[in-house]
């Protein structure tokens, strides 16, 4: 049908040429994560934009930024969903592939390739802003964060996640405590020992909570603490680690948080 969508065969065809394009990912391993990656986001993008929904708030008849929008499967879930979806990418292979994905599956975005810096956006554009498992593979993190500050409405939300460098697997690799190390040991012990050169490739870098609760600090930017759980105990773990202003993800595999755009913060 031609509102069917995507199915999981045309994704990880459009991963694999993703692949041939560039010249990331040369470890056999890595690209089959990326692979299955690609193909279970496009099983559970409407689940994300539930989370979204019940996290952030409703999409629908609101205007949403996706900053690294890969293979577009999210903006295509958020469209369906009802917003008005723009989306950033550096990479023009993943702009054909995720436009591809968008009018195979009936959804209206607006997709664009930038520098890597500058939002093409005016300020206070966007209602909300979506971002995840991209903060980790851009070396100035808090640029990019700057920018989502600048282009939000005062109000505006952010739905931001990536991988948590405490969490003793590290994502992209699947090496052990890779990302406990500082990033210059942790590329020697890549290529010296695993023959891989994932850091520099992929260009990652380790954040945690704690890490972002530092690049938001003087930008107009705030935690938003999240207490509901479905059981007792979480929500007591959730309000004790809140009251040391500790969101509950920093101690998960994926910081995963809301920020909301605040009044403007003066540096110090």
């Amino acid at each position: 049908m031609e509102n069917q969508l995507t199915s999981a065969e045309e994704i990880r065809a459009r991963a694999e040429r993703y692949l041939a394009a560039c010249s990331e990912y040369t470890d056999p391993g890595e690209r089959e994560r990326l692979i299955a990656n690609w193909v279970r986001k496009g099983d559970v993008a409407p689940e994300v934009v539930g989370d979204f929904r019940r996290r952030a708030g409703e999409p629908s008849g609101k205007r949403l930024l996706e900053v690294g929008f890969g293979s577009g499967l999210f903006a295509v879930a958020f469209a369906r969903a009802g917003a008005e979806v723009h989306g950033l990418e550096v990479n023009p292979v993943l702009l054909d592939i995720a436009r591809e994905n968008s009018k195979r599956d009936g959804a209206a975005v607006d997709l664009k390739v930038y520098d890597g810096r500058k939002f093409p956006y005016t300020d206070n554009f966007f209602d909300y802003a979506f971002s995840t498992s991209v903060l980790e593979h851009v070396s100035n993190p808090r640029e990019v964060l700057a920018e989502i500050a600048r282009v939000l409405k005062r109000g505006g939300k952010c739905y931001l996640s990536f991988p948590n460098r405490w969490a003793p697997l590290e994502t992209h690799t699947h090496i052990w405590f890779l990302s406990f190390l500082p990033r210059t040991l942790a590329e020697f012990v890549m290529r010296r020992f695993y023959k891989r050169n994932a850091i520099e490739e992929l260009n990652l870098h380790f954040l945690s909570y704690f890490k972002l609760r530092r690049l938001i600090r003087a930008l107009p930017l705030a935690v938003c603490f999240e207490y509901e759980a479905k059981t007792t105990p979480r929500r007591i773990a959730k309000r004790v680690l809140g009251t040391f202003g500790i969101h509950h993800s920093a101690i998960l595999r994926t910081v995963m948080v809301i920020l909301e755009k605040e009044g403007i913060k003066e540096e110090f």
